[in-house]
């Protein structure tokens, strides 16, 4: 009984996008049948929440679709990495998915390609199969693609088709993986592979599984986007609509990294791990730097979101459990402040029609709700105690701690409180003014529901910071932790100090004549399409030669 709950997971939203789909059809029931495609989010929720004890108790619930076993059916298997895959997406999907309802130019197409895409990811979180993988990605991205260019316009539509490009290019990558390992082992059943070259003498026992897995990460890679698979991310999440940006931050790019990190470790692809915590660290602090520079406030979210994921992937790179329990942890905390963040400045940019932040009014006393849930987000992402992002970034701290690539991470987060200081300015009090409202009246009730419930979580996450950490190493190991670092010391406490100073600086030192023009060179440093495809190959050989 418990086994078959694990197929609602991915058919809920499936009847969702249908019930969507035939409100587009059928006009008077737009409205009604978009609801409905949005309630059935609360399937997967209920079954996630039935599911939790056997997966922490470190049991795998698995499930045959059509009653074919593996290797000649599709699997679906759930433990605890899948099982904190789908959880993130499932309330991000919701909190994006009911901010969107209200809204009403969103109508039942969009939410057709909304829970499409939030299939796709369950797919890709559950499925025990490297083709059923590849699908499920290909879901995402068809999804993503119409989404991204939704609102039509010119930047939009250009953002949308770059994404295109290169999403299919990394997806070939992977497909040449699955060719190699299908070659050589005959099956594509995740767990038999990993068995298959545990009696094989591992993945460098064989030059072309060493390539297949090397080309599995470059395909996902790109998807997960960090340096230098990451140019697309910033168009895609600048461009989408506000709603759609949420949810690649917050989910979309973490399944993608969460499967990266299932077949590392499933394949034994611990060589590769010193060369992630190097990408991760140079990811945070390139990106970091490129969003300090940055004047468009959708652009800034945008590579704050490069930036955070080189924490996850850095500090999974340390390799112990305590390493991978804080990626996990900092995964969950930047999709709920992350979302926060895209939600409160996209409803800035529809409110006054302009991107630029030296042009945006403070809208501090216009939203104040807004504003709150705005400030809970920029001090989870700066940092600062005691919201969820000084939680995670402590566990990070231990995870990584006598690590040579650390210091980029320290540097990349007082550069993250400077650029939340360039940005807090737009939600700080100040005169309202005449001819505000570009794009309609202020936030309705239900948006206002959705940022003040984020920020709670951001603060709710941060003050039981400790208990979540204990309880997501449970779930990823199965067992309990020896024991988690204490995160909220006075030590640790007085350690923010130094960080908002030197943030503090950066940004008085970006706002200088010689800040303004640094900045100005970093944003026009935009390679052209063939130099990013150039990357990939660069990527794909790092990757290989890693192990010689």
């Amino acid at each position: 009984m418990t086994d078959s709950l694990l197929v609602w997971v991915l058919l809920a939203p499936l009847m969702g996008a249908v019930a969507s789909l035939f409100g587009k059809l059928i006009r008077p029931l737009d409205r009604p049948l978009s609801w409905l495609g949005v309630a059935s989010l609360a399937v997967p929720i209920a079954a996630l929440v039935l599911l939790l004890e056997p997966v922490i108790s470190g049991k795998s619930v698995r499930y045959a679709l059509g009653g074919w076993p593996e290797p000649y059916g599709i699997a679906l298997v759930l433990d605890g990495l899948s099982w904190i895959s789908c959880a993130l997406t499932t309330v991000i999907a919701a909190a994006v998915a009911l901010f969107s309802l209200g809204r009403r130019r969103y109508g039942a197409g969009y939410f057709f390609f909304l829970l499409m895409m939030v299939a796709g990811m369950y797919g890709v979180a559950l499925t025990g199969d490297l083709f059923t993988m590849f699908v499920s990605f290909e879901v995402v991205a068809v999804a993503v693609y119409v989404l991204i260019a939704w609102e039509g316009t010119a930047t939009g539509l250009a953002a949308s088709y770059k994404y295109l490009v290169l999403s299919t290019t990394g997806i070939l990558f992977f497909l040449f993986g699955v060719f190699l390992v299908y070659r050589d082992l005959g099956v594509l059943s995740i767990s038999l592979i990993s068995e298959g070259l545990e009696a094989s003498g591992g993945v460098l026992s064989s030059p072309a599984m060493h390539l297949a897995l090397a080309s599995l990460c470059v395909g996902i890679g790109v998807r997960t986007a960090f340096i230098p698979f990451h140019t697309w991310l910033p168009e895609a999440h600048a461009y989408a609509p506000h709603p759609i940006s949420a949810v690649l931050s917050g989910a979309m790019i973490k399944v993608s990294l969460f499967a990266m990190i299932r077949i590392i470790l499933q394949f034994g692809g611990d060589y590769l791990l010193e060369l992630l915590m190097w990408i991760g660290a140079v990811t945070a602090l390139a990106a970091v730097i490129s969003a300090l520079s940055q004047s468009d406030v959708k652009r800034l979210l945008a590579y704050h979101s490069i930036s955070q994921l080189g924490y996850m992937l850095a500090v999974f790179g340390a390799g112990s459990a305590l390493a991978l329990t804080a990626s996990f942890s900092h995964a969950l905390n930047h999709a709920l402040f992350k979302s926060l963040l895209f939600l409160t400045v996209g409803a800035a940019v529809s409110l006054t029609g302009q991107r630029n932040l030296y042009r945006i009014p403070p809208l501090g006393r216009r939203l104040p709700a807004f504003s709150a849930a705005f400030f809970a987000g920029a001090l989870s992402i700066s940092g600062i105690p005691p919201f969820n992002g000084f939680a995670s970034k402590g566990l990070i701290t231990a995870g990584m701690k006598g690590s040579p690539a650390y210091p980029l991470l320290w540097v990349t987060s007082f550069l993250t409180i400077a650029s939340f200081i360039k940005l807090g300015r737009i939600f700080l009090p100040g005169e309202d003014r005449d001819g505000v409202t570009a794009g309609g009246g202020n936030p309705g009730a239900l948006q206002t529901a959705v940022v003040v419930a984020l920020g709670v979580l951001c603060l709710g996450t941060g003050v039981f910071g400790q208990t979540m950490a204990r309880g997501l190493y449970r779930i990823l190991h199965g067992t309990a932790p020896a024991s988690i670092p204490r995160l909220f010391s006075g030590g640790k406490l007085l350690g923010v100090l130094p960080a908002a100073a030197l943030g503090a600086a950066a940004y008085m030192a970006v706002s200088t004549d010689i800040g303004s023009r640094l900045s100005r060179r970093v944003r026009a440093l935009a390679p052209e399409l063939r130099t990013v495809l150039l990357f990939f190959f660069v990527g794909l050989l790092a990757f290989a030669a890693v192990a010689y």
